[in-house]
């Protein structure tokens, strides 16, 4: 079976992609439930869940937990961190196989 089509360069960039987008994911959900909930003229804290209707429907549970996925950014940014670490390692071991590679003996 035939392996990806994509360079080890490639899906080395891809992988950081990856990484930064789930790291940043909590705020940025956060940050958009805030967005809403302002947009909505509601109130959104961390305090207590505030009533938001919309069309009838009470939005404001929702966009309180949404609000609150911010607090998981403390847990996930230092595990990214990690991973960045064991990604930068990968890409220096990529970088010394090429100019190894490159070099005339």
């Amino acid at each position: 079976m035939k392996g990806s089509k994509l360079s080890a360069t490639a899906r080395l960039w891809w992988s950081l992609a990856a990484l930064v987008l789930v790291a940043a994911s909590p705020v940025l959900i956060a940050l958009t439930a805030g967005l809403i909930a302002a947009m909505l003229g509601c109130q959104l804290d961390e305090g207590d869940i505030h009533p938001c209707p919309v069309l009838g429907v009470d939005i404001g549970g929702g966009l309180y937990m949404f609000g609150m996925l911010f607090w998981f950014a403390f847990f996930l940014v230092p595990i990214a961190a990690i991973g960045f670490l064991v990604w930068l390692g990968f890409a220096i071991t990529l970088l010394v196989k090429r100019l190894r590679r490159s070099t005339p003996a």
